[in-house]
């Protein structure tokens, strides 16, 4: 099996150097998998009208990867679809899994050239059984079958097997697996049955509640006469080799596909998930633990998925991994709950980019709503009604037993009842506004042109009439047939595209090879009426035979659509012509009106109690208002990762801050990628641009970029220095009007001079100094913590600083408990210095002090400094030799001196805290370059101990999180999900560090040692640098200015000394969706966010306050 890396190097054929898995089943040829989608993926192509890719960004480049696409709405074309669309978009190949009754014929010849991995089902295998079957004892003993004229164990069941109740009325029977086959007439299953249906089968008794309870539990047996139900029964069924498979290629870097619902069916809503999904990804995981298996959600919306020409979006949700205490579960054989949790989490992701409504009718509602509902009168975007849809169908949800809702429900179920009538569609009311000239005029424009489209598209349309017909006849046989072996299907339409593609495939070169042969005969009898010269073969006409037919193909094909468009147009303007129809037609526009109001009153109306970036002005909240303003969250559990949407036809400016054109970057995104179409919807989270375009449309247009709630210019990388201070800049331009605002506000007495200033920093610095370095309890009162840090205000900061999060796809293990009574806030200890001390492990012993021959134990026996307090953490950070060995020399993280100690050994331990931690800044210590020794001498040298050398800490700012699972399980549970949260915030705005990247700037992200507090996980330190970013509000910080600047600038940080970390803060109970805000305002501006709930303590060196 060849691995997949996401890039055409990396996807290179099978070879000796790239040998194929042995465990593969049907092995992955790259340019058999290309070839195949090319051909197919073009025939695909021709049937929807429009294809389009929403988030491709978000698949990872590398690595395995497995993607869970849902619905499963369209059988066989589901797969070419999403298989095309990664090829294309993302540049990864994926194996699909199929089931093993389809791996014949085309199919399984198709499914062999893409690398597809065949499953059996046991529904597939099972088959009707003799007899009838019934619950002897459903209240005492309801494992127990009994049969009457059963053959269990001769030739009918095995151990291991499963037996299916019979469906009932589009209701799915029930099905169990068997425990033990006592005799022919006798079995136990291993569970028992449950619910009213499946119960009321095997007894024939009606005192059974909605619950599956019997009412009356005096009678211990079935109903007097019961004769027992038909069912089926299926053989075991051996999965190993199909999840050896799967494991094989995921841990060899690949990529595997699979549909989780199982079948394909026509729901409106998503199906239960099977487990497969589940055991794919924690067996993979409990292989190999660090192969780095991310799962991807993946959206398969259909407009109309069984018509010919229609429309599709295909839209990636934010990746997510298995966090390693599941796959500690699964390996501990605990796999139900940890496959319980892991179906939870995938169910969750997929809800967030697919569209579920409980049925069909309550679907034509919401989506009438939707059309009622659009105050730009514009045409949306594909992704913006995917979009819009969602957000109706949650509101629904929610507020469909609301008086206002049932009512509203009922008059639009009325409009479509009349619309249909009628046979109209919404917009097509609109044309009733239009006067009498002009709907004449339009009338006999649009009739001549459709007779001109009619004539170019009759030669095709009688040539290919065959086509049309068969594909029709044959679809729909293909549907009923589907239908009746099916117990989830409502219509069967799920399997019609794909039967109508195949019928095509099949058919159509058939006829072009008969007319070809019928002109070719035709030449050889009489050179076409004389017309053809003697001198050109035959074999010429009949191959320039094809090229014409397929010319004839896509001719008829593109004057048919759209003389198609132009014929539905003329009804509704023949209505407005016809007097007796006129009343009608008019009354409908105002009727629209009128229900357009009431939806759009209703919805500003409850809107605000749902989403907090409600605003009534525009279709959906502008993300990034001309002022500042940044994204903002839902106030319930939503769709968490949405593009940005324009609601206009034309691309536009990319939203700002500051309104600015667009870069010859972003003009050359594709006029269909779904965030340049929808760049200024503010309902759709930030994230990179993707290269996601229409696959039958595609031209050149503008695109916007913004991320974190800091837009910048298309493509512009913060990693240069040029990019971040145009984005600075711009971003500073738009704040001098709000603080011009905010300081007309103040009072006089607000603003002290600059001696007041620093008399009063030098003064609580002496206080705090002298209560670290002796013990001694200050008299006054420490700083409350809006004096301690600046909070946000939805005035300065715009309202999304009041928000969580809401494209946050990540979330904390169920069960994950947080104290919420304590007040947080000044209890915590002072400390001086922070040491982190390079481990590479992400887990310790209990107390750190205690790993025998490590730093943390030469710095416990060490003399303590002479500066004040020592706080001492264990990390992740890699050592110099990517060792965890104790013996060997590490690094260590000096804060807030922001500095880097390489090559530390114990020895050298009580020559850093003489030489460097008593010289360096401290969490009280003025604001100014301190000059360090750039290394200390090795202690011994004899004994091969190096030299410690000094550097600058890279990074801007640093983000700690306790990941000690020996003291809390909740700390190693916590930290890796906001790592992902974090990383997942910087790397758009390009802050984002490993631990291995050293490039100037960023933030860096460190897992710690225990530090306090495990109940109020998750605990989150953040040391920042002076104006870390250039963002710090410096005129609207409490007495005096912030961090030591003035104007903004930046402290010099180089030269003799390095002024270090400006501010420390201590932050708990900090969950996913705080994770936005933490880096919109705390990380690039040195706010906090919710003090009053979150903060435990810290310090200000530039205006010279602490908690303690």
């Amino acid at each position: 099996m060849s691995k997949q890396a996401g890039t055409e190097d990396a996807a290179a054929p099978q070879s000796v150097t790239n040998p194929t898995s042995q465990n593969e089943l049907y092995p992955m040829v790259n340019w058999k998998y290309d070839m195949f989608l090319y051909t197919v993926g073009n025939i695909v192509d021709m049937f929807f009208r429009e294809v389009v890719p929403r988030g491709a960004w978000r698949v990872p480049q590398t690595g395995p990867v497995l993607f869970v696409a849902a619905p499963h709405a369209n059988q066989f074309v589901d797969a070419i679809i999403l298989q095309r669309t990664l090829r294309n978009e993302a540049k990864r190949r994926a194996s699909l899994l199929i089931a093993q009754k389809s791996v014949h014929g085309f199919i399984g010849w198709g499914s062999r050239q893409v690398g597809s991995v065949p499953v059996g089902r046991a529904q597939d295998a099972a088959k009707p059984a003799t007899g009838t079957i019934y619950l002897p004892d459903p209240i005492n003993d309801p494992t127990l079958i009994r049969g009457v004229g059963t053959k269990f164990g001769q030739g009918e069941g095995e151990v291991q097997g499963m037996l299916f109740l019979p469906s009932v009325k589009g209701q799915s029977g029930a099905s169990v697996d068997i425990l033990e086959i006592i005799s022919p007439e006798e079995i136990r299953v291993k569970r028992p049955f449950k619910g009213k249906l499946a119960l009321s089968q095997l007894t024939g008794r009606d005192d059974i509640d909605n619950n599956g309870n019997f009412t009356n539990k005096e009678v211990k047996g079935p109903a007097p006469g019961f004769q027992g139900t038909k069912f089926k029964m299926a053989p075991h069924i051996d999965q190993t080799k199909v999840y050896d498979a799967v494991f094989s290629r995921l841990c060899n870097g690949g990529c595997v596909g699979i549909f989780p619902e199982g079948g394909s069916h026509d729901r409106t809503e998503l199906l239960p998930l099977k487990a497969g999904v589940a055991i794919m990804a924690l067996g993979t995981l409990a292989q190999d633990p660090d192969c780095g298996l991310k799962i991807v959600p993946v959206g398969m919306n259909y407009f109309h998925a069984h018509k010919f020409r229609s429309r599709a979006v295909v839209e990636f949700g934010a990746p997510f991994e298995i966090p390693r205490h599941l796959v500690e579960l699964y390996c501990n054989k605990q796999r139900r709950e940890a496959i319980g949790q892991v179906l939870d989490t995938v169910y969750q992701a997929l809800n967030s980019v697919t569209v579920s409504a409980p049925d069909y009718d309550t679907l034509m509602v919401i989506q009438a709503a939707r059309r009622l509902y659009n105050p730009t009168g514009k045409k949306l975007p594909l992704p913006v009604v995917i979009e819009l849809n969602r957000r109706l169908c949650m509101g629904y949800e929610r507020y469909k037993n609301d008086e206002r809702i049932t009512s509203l429900t009922a008059a639009v179920k009325e409009y479509n009842s009349q619309l249909r009538y009628l046979n109209l569609k919404d917009h097509q009311v609109q044309y009733a506004k239009m006067n009498m000239v002009k709907v004449i005029f339009l009338f006999i424009y649009r009739s001549i042109k459709l007779l001109l489209l009619f004539i170019c598209t009759l030669p095709g349309l009688i040539l290919f009439a065959p086509v049309f017909v068969a594909t029709r006849i044959i679809s729909r046989q293909k549907a009923k047939t589907a239908l009746a072996g099916s117990t989830v299907k409502i219509r069967g339409r799920d399997v019609m595209a794909t039967w109508k593609i195949l019928v095509a495939i099949g058919l159509a070169p058939t006829l072009y090879h008969i007319y070809s042969a019928i002109v070719t005969f035709k030449v050889w009898q009489d050179r076409l009426w004389g017309r053809v010269p003697e001198g050109v073969p035959l074999w010429v006409i009949y191959f320039a035979m094809w090229p014409f037919m397929v010319g004839i193909t896509f001719a008829s094909l593109r004057f048919g659509e759209v003389g198609v468009d132009i014929f539905k147009s003329l009804r509704p303007l023949l209505l407005c012509l016809t007097p007796t129809s006129n009343y009608n037609i008019h009354r409908f526009r105002i009727r629209r009106a009128e229900l357009s109001a009431q939806v759009t009153d209703v919805i500003n109306t409850l809107g605000p109690e749902m989403f907090d970036d409600f605003e009534k002005a525009r279709l959906v909240p502008d993300l990034y208002k001309v002022e500042g303003g940044a994204a903002t969250s839902p106030k319930s559990h939503r769709r968490r990762d949405s593009d940005q949407s324009s609601t206009g036809l034309e691309p536009e400016t990319p939203p700002a801050l500051s309104r600015r054109s667009t870069t010859q970057s972003s003009r050359a995104l594709p006029r269909n990628d779904s965030f340049s179409n929808i760049g200024h919807v503010g309902i759709f989270s930030t994230r990179p641009p993707s290269r996601a375009r229409s696959r039958s449309r595609s031209s050149s247009s503008g695109g916007g970029f913004g991320s974190g709630g800091f837009p910048l210019s298309g493509f512009t990388t913060l990693d240069s220095s040029g990019g971040f201070d145009e984005a600075t800049r711009k971003i500073r331009e738009a704040m001098k009007h709000r603080r011009h605002k905010t300081d007309q506000e103040r009072t006089d007495g607000d603003e002290e001079d600059d001696d007041s200033e620093e008399e009063g920093y030098d003064e609580a610095r002496k206080k705090n100094a002298s209560a670290l370095g002796s013990g001694a309890v200050k008299d006054d009162k420490p700083p409350s913590a809006s004096e301690l840090f600046v909070k946000t205000d939805p005035k300065v900061d715009g309202e999304e600083c009041l928000h969580d999060c809401d494209n946050c796809s990540a979330r904390y293990p169920r069960g994950f408990k947080i104290e919420e009574e304590d007040v947080l806030y000044g209890l915590v200890a002072a400390w001086s210095t922070h040491v982190l001390v390079g481990t590479g492990k992400t887990d310790w012993v209990r107390d750190v002090e205690e790993e025998e021959g490590s730093v943390m134990q030469a710095f416990s026996k060490a003399v303590e400094p002479s500066n004040g307090k020592l706080k001492l953490s264990a990390s992740n950070m890699p050592t110099p030799h990517d060792t965890d060995d104790y013996s060997e020399p590490t690094t260590l993280l000096l804060l807030p001196a922001f500095k880097l100690l390489r090559n530390v050994h114990p020895l050298s331990v009580p020559q850093i805290i003489t030489e460097v931690i008593n010289q360096a800044p401290t969490s009280t210590s003025p604001l100014t370059p301190t000059p360090l020794p750039a290394s200390l001498p090795s202690p011994d040298p004899a004994a091969g101990i190096p030299d410690v050398s000094l550097a600058n800490c890279p990074h801007n700012a640093v983000i700690l999180m306790c990941s000690h699972r020996t003291r809390d399980v909740r700390c190693a549970q916590s930290a890796p999900v906001l790592r992902k949260e974090f990383e997942r915030q910087l790397r758009p705005l390009g802050l984002y560090r490993d631990l291995h990247d050293e490039r100037p700037g960023g933030v860096g992200i460190y897992y710690i040692s225990h530090v306090g507090g495990h109940k109020y996980s998750a605990n989150v330190m953040i040391y920042r640098r002076p104006n870390a970013f250039g963002l710090d509000d410096t005129t609207e910080q409490q007495n005096g200015t912030s961090n030591g600047e003035k104007n903004g600038d930046s402290v010099n940080d180089s030269g003799e000394g390095s002024v270090g970390a400006a501010q420390g803060i201590w932050l708990a109970r900090v969950m996913p969706e705080d994770c936005e805000n933490l880096i919109r305002y705390t990380v690039l501006r040195g706010k906090v966010v919710k003090p009053e709930r979150q903060l435990r303590g810290g310090f200000d060196r530039g205006r010279g306050v602490m908690s303690w």
